[in-house]
């Protein structure tokens, strides 16, 4: 599955959407990062901004500020 750009999704990459940032976890659904409740869907690419991959940048698993 690709991003609209052509990106590849890759499992820890760090999404924005629906105003909060979102980790792709390894079976390539979204979980929200930083909250307390733990809720998962299904990866729309058309409608979600790359933002960064974990394994790269380990600090946007940070809560926001």
């Amino acid at each position: 599955m690709n991003y609209r750009n052509g990106r590849k999704i890759n499992v820890g990459d760090i999404l924005w959407a629906k105003a909060a940032r979102w980790i792709v976890t390894d079976n390539y659904q979204m979980r929200l990062i930083g909250k307390e409740m733990e809720f998962t869907q299904t990866i729309l690419p058309a409608f979600v901004e790359y933002v960064g991959n974990v394994h790269e940048n380990p600090e946007l698993l940070e809560a926001d500020k």
